[in-house]
């Protein structure tokens, strides 16, 4: 755990890496939006997805939808 502490956190180089290697859009799971925050102050066209309750997951899955057709 003091490892984990002390360490620096990668966030921004890994989000950097998946948008290196193509990945364009996130989906943040959980209460909040601050992950997604995060993933647009380093990437403005990343798309990005928040899914907090039915209705959040349901916009998700249509937006989702309309990326594959």
């Amino acid at each position: 755990m003091v490892t984990q502490l002390r360490s620096p956190l990668l966030w921004e180089d890994s989000i950097r890496l998946m948008i290196a290697k193509g990945v364009d859009t996130f989906v943040e799971v959980g209460p909040g939006r601050v992950l997604s925050g995060l993933v647009r102050k380093i990437d403005r066209k990343a798309g990005v997805y928040n899914v907090e309750d039915v209705e959040s997951l349901e916009k998700t899955v249509e937006g989702l939808k309309s990326l594959w057709n």
